[in-house]
């Protein structure tokens, strides 16, 4: 069997400062920089491609990373945007694309220096799990920050997690109803009109299971998790 192939892209927020999130990255097969994230990371190695409009990017650091430079000039996405389907498009992403080998894709940097930024960050990574699973691809998809992780919910869905663990639940569909199990603040009531509704709970067996009502946009975060990755099982 093909060892997993893992891609982290770098956008320009706050560099990991977290030593077990920087390593995370380091170890990334492939990194893709978006834009000027490429100066923070040339302190540590070259990254496979730097991605984005490049307005950011020094020309001092333009001129060293020349052959791993990729401008893609529109302007009705963020870099964050351009890198993933950098990455989609390297992988051959598209209609029939379920025999493709395993692999994961980390954002690091996504947040910090802009709250703009970083709502929009957060939000894209469950535009980016939809359009993986719509085209038949499983991926391990993770948003990585030095406090915690952020994760898509793949539909209904069971979580091995340790009693205790915080967690907190975002949906972008206020017409979705989540069934819980496992949580100390039942879901099952909850109105997912507002970002705040389903945040800052807790874990109170060990396995929680979330039943969604229909198929929707939404995604679980972990405080403390940064340097695991979330075991998640449809149901």
């Amino acid at each position: 069997m093909r060892p997993a192939v893992s891609y982290g892209i770098l956008c320009d927020g706050d560099f990991p400062g977290n030593p077990d999130v920087r390593d995370r990255l380091l170890s990334c097969d492939v990194v893709v920089c978006c834009d000027g994230a490429a100066a923070s990371f040339m302190r540590f190695r070259r990254p496979e491609f730097v991605v984005g409009d490049m307005d950011s990017l020094s020309e001092e650091v333009r001129e060293n990373l020349s052959d791993y430079v990729f401008p893609v000039g529109e302007q009705e996405s963020n870099d964050l945007s351009k890198a993933f389907r950098w990455i989609c498009s390297m992988l051959r992403v598209g209609r029939g694309s379920r025999s493709l080998p395993e692999f994961s894709i980390t954002v690091f940097g996504a947040t910090g220096k802009r709250e703009d930024h970083t709502l929009g960050n957060i939000s894209l990574l469950a535009d980016f799990y939809e359009y993986l699973h719509e085209r038949g691809v499983e991926a391990a998809l993770e948003l990585v920050t030095d406090y915690g992780v952020f994760v898509p919910v793949p539909g209904s869905c069971r979580m091995q997690l340790p009693a205790g663990q915080e967690l907190s639940i975002f949906a972008f569909d206020p017409e979705l109803r989540i069934s819980s199990k496992g949580l100390e603040y039942p879901t099952d009531h909850v109105r997912f009109d507002m970002w705040w509704k389903a945040t800052l709970n807790r874990v109170c067996g060990t396995e929680v299971e979330l039943c969604l009502s229909r198929p929707a946009k939404a995604l679980v975060y972990l405080p403390g998790w940064s340097n695991r990755r979330l075991q998640i099982s449809r149901i």
